[in-house]
């Protein structure tokens, strides 16, 4: 009997795209796609049917941060307690049922602000539930040596779906209606519920019986253990920097497009493939590069893009499309880049059975700011021009890389491929 060679060589990971990562990327593309589809066509709908000034366009902004603050406060620790497939499909039902009512609501005539506002609230909250259930379950079905890959794919849609999406609400609204475009988002989250509930999700050991002290726990104990990691805490606070101004332009930019550039929504949005097109670099600059310089960029350069949207202005035709589409477009790059690497780390870092809390912790976190910014914006707009509010946005976008420099723990870091090396 011969004994095998402690030298023989490890065999290769297995393939990135089987069964179930397909699915997974699949139902993420289609659930991603109706809730930036929901997000950005719920601001144009109250601007072009319902006459709502930028402060209460501003205003859905905020009620959709406060939305993904609640559920996460709520509702976290269930991303690690329940099978995680089951809980997004019931995530994705849940939002179909949203739109259904805003069909409903259109049809009949009564779609009213305040309906807009409490979809908002809803589709957000039930969003990040979903997504902080989806960064736990990827390590499971994907080898280690593939999250990077897997990681870049999934950033790459939700870059360009955070824009892209913007393009299809417009064309949907401008060539059909509202009651179109609610029921086409409604049925994307209907396929992806059948789909994300069909994987074979590893089973995990049976829970705890969970008590109100216990789930007290369980929520604090994600927050506690992302503030002790030295490593991914100034990320987050970073990332929570970050998202406080982008979140000002995200919640003036369109009324700024509409108004101050004259465009009409089909025109929004275009900017999206660019974002897309950066998932063939991404890859490559988390292989060469070390941590501290990608996100020290990625965070700061996306100011360029609330500046490069000053350019717009109502007699300037398709320079607007173009400028507006390469500020969008260089802002989902860079967001696209940064979300692979910073969700990698955190897989790669954090054992899986805590992974969902902390991810939903990190998300209370740098998504819970997102209603300051959003109410910040309205408020300022009570007083200032909307392009004086990007300037105001871009330059704290500038400083977001702040927490990343100042770390020695995050400067030390080596390359991905190094980290997910170490056992």
């Amino acid at each position: 009997m011969t004994r095998e060679s402690p030298f023989l060589e490890q065999p290769d990971p297995p393939r990135l795209w089987r069964r179930d990562f397909t699915v997974l990327w699949w139902s993420e593309a289609l659930s991603l796609f109706g809730s930036q589809l929901t997000l950005f066509a719920i601001p144009i709908v109250a601007l072009e049917m319902l006459d709502a000034s930028a402060s209460e366009v501003a205003l859905i902004s905020t009620a959709a941060g406060i939305g993904t603050t609640a559920m996460l406060v709520f509702f976290a620790p269930f991303t690690d307690r329940a099978r995680r497939t089951r809980l997004m499909s019931l995530m994705s039902a849940l939002r179909a049922l949203c739109l259904g009512l805003l069909v409903v609501l259109t049809l009949g005539g009564g779609l009213s602000l305040p309906a807009l506002v409490v979809v908002a609230f809803l589709v957000a909250g039930f969003t990040a539930l979903y997504d902080s259930a989806l960064s736990a379950l990827v390590p499971t079905i994907t080898h280690r040596d593939n999250l990077s890959a897997a990681n870049t794919w999934i950033s790459g849609i939700r870059s360009a779906g955070d824009i892209g999406a913007g393009a299809a609400a417009g064309l949907l609204l401008q060539l059909l209606s509202p009651v179109a475009l609610f029921a086409a988002d409604a049925l994307t989250y209907v396929v992806s519920a059948f789909g994300v509930g069909g994987l074979a999700e590893p089973r995990q050991g049976r829970p705890a019986r969970l008590s109100v002290r216990s789930f007290s726990q369980e929520l604090a104990s994600g927050l506690v253990l992302l503030v002790r990691d030295r490593t991914l805490w100034p990320i987050t606070l970073s990332i929570a920097h970050f998202n406080l101004f982008t979140t000002a332009i995200q919640a003036i930019y369109v009324t700024h497009a509409l108004r101050s550039g004259a465009m009409s929504p089909s025109e929004i949005g275009l900017g999206g493939v660019i974002g897309l097109l950066s998932m063939s670099v991404a890859p490559v600059l988390w292989d060469r590069f070390r941590p501290v310089a990608l996100l020290a960029a990625t965070f700061a350069l996306p100011a360029l893009s609330g500046i490069g949207m000053l350019l717009l202005s109502s007699d300037a035709g398709l320079w607007n499309v173009a400028a507006l589409g390469a500020s969008l477009g260089f802002w989902a790059a860079c967001v696209m880049v940064n979300l692979t690497g910073t969700e990698t780390l955190k897989q790669l870092l954090v054992p899986n059975d805590v992974l969902g809390r902390i991810s939903a912790a990190s998300r209370l976190v740098t998504w819970g700011i997102d209603p300051i910014g959003a109410a910040v914006a309205a408020v300022l707009t009570l007083f200032l021009p909307t392009g004086a509010v990007l300037i105001v946005a871009a330059v704290g976008v500038a400083t977001s890389s702040v927490w990343i420099l100042a770390s020695r723990r995050v400067r030390g870091l080596p390359n991905l491929p190094a980290i997910a090396s170490t056992p």
